[in-house]
């Protein structure tokens, strides 16, 4: 019956309306908190452009990071960006050599793209790796072809040596990305990036647990998030109801806990200029989200892990859940809250499929 209301609302649309029109038309009815000051906010630093890459996962997982300075007393500094981006790609390089070729390999990847690289290799702050080879603004579109050019050409003629293909994908993010440093000067010390993480960042990667929310999986325990982004298959997602998912979120950001979020964006009810994101009555009523829904949606291909984000503010209003979400993709850019969106209760219902929040956020 949900279905056939939504298609009876479509087919209603003028010939000329789009699906982004039609929500636009809405959202200028909603009642929206008005400014960022209705928002309880954490610690944030001001949002960053990641330009022509497929690198949000490293972008919102490492924005987080720096919130997690902050919450824990330590002066946050903006962390070096490519730095988990090319550490991930020799990871995921190797990987690729191990299976022959059986790895998912592409530019994307999840909140563990970052965790679990920094475990290894540390991190590093960004003003000493940029990690671009040439003045300007990050476009890896050149370095993508490199590497896929690469890979193609090792798997046509089966040369699966792990030692030369990482050393000539090194050579490749070298050229494109800059060689990340051993060690730096910062505030008059002298670090590793793995000192940096520990000392001066004060962070433990281990300290942070994932959460999800689909029936494809037993609740409670921890599974696969099933993505191609997960392309080391991580079975590290605690899997809740989607009431839990939800009412553990709202309760850790009450808490003071920032979280970040990995989310669908592409639907008619992410509004760049309006600065909104939200469910259309069109597409689904509100009310109407449930698992069924959110389930629905995940396995026809409708929702699926386009983006991650940062949330830094929570707010009820017009008795309606509303989350301050700092983003990093161009179009966040296009509306008066330069790289923020608005993004309402039910959007994080149907279309967020994870988050990651520090151990503690959910003690009782």
């Amino acid at each position: 019956m949900k279905f056939l209301i939504m298609i009876i609302l479509l087919a209603g649309l003028s010939a000329a309306q789009t699906t982004k029109e039609w929500a636009a038309a809405e959202a200028g009815h909603l009642k929206i908190p008005a400014t960022l000051d209705s928002f309880k906010t954490f610690p944030h630093l001001s949002p960053f452009n990641q330009d022509t890459t497929s690198s949000c996962w490293s972008f919102s997982t490492l924005s987080f990071l720096e919130s997690e300075m902050a919450r824990q007393g330590v002066a946050p500094v903006r962390l070096a960006v490519m730095y988990p981006v090319y550490w991930g790609f020799v990871e995921k390089a190797a990987r690729y050599i191990e299976t022959k070729g059986a790895s998912h390999f592409a530019p994307g990847d999840l909140f563990t793209g970052v965790l679990k690289t920094i475990e290894k290799y540390g991190i590093v702050p960004q003003q000493v790796y940029h990690g671009q080879s040439l003045p300007g603004v990050y476009n890896h579109k050149e370095l993508y072809a490199a590497l896929d050019k690469y890979l193609a050409e090792i798997k046509k003629i089966k040369n699966w040596d792990r030692e030369e293909g990482v050393e000539k994908i090194t050579e490749i993010l070298d050229h494109y990305l800059g060689r990340p440093p051993t060690r730096f000067d910062f505030k008059g010390k002298s670090y590793t990036p793995q000192s940096f993480l520990k000392d001066y960042c004060r962070i433990r990667p281990d300290d942070y647990r994932m959460y999800t929310s689909f029936s494809y999986a037993p609740f409670g325990g921890e599974v696969v998030l099933d993505v191609p982004d997960n392309w080391a298959r991580i079975a590290e997602y605690r899997n809740l109801p989607l009431d839990q998912f939800y009412g553990n979120l709202i309760k850790a950001l009450k808490r003071g806990y920032s979280a970040a979020i990995d989310a669908d964006i592409s639907e008619p009810g992410r509004l760049p200029e309006q600065d909104v994101c939200f469910i259309p009555a069109f597409d689904y009523p509100a009310a109407a989200i449930d698992q069924k829904a959110r389930e629905f949606r995940f396995n026809n291909g409708s929702t699926t892990d386009d983006h991650l984000m940062h949330i830094v503010g929570y707010t009820r209003y017009a008795d309606g859940d509303w989350f301050l979400v700092k983003d990093s993709w161009r179009n966040a850019w296009e509306g008066r809250h330069k790289g923020y969106y608005l993004m309402r209760g039910d959007y994080v219902k149907l279309k967020v499929l994870a988050y990651v929040l520090h151990k503690e956020a959910l003690n009782d």
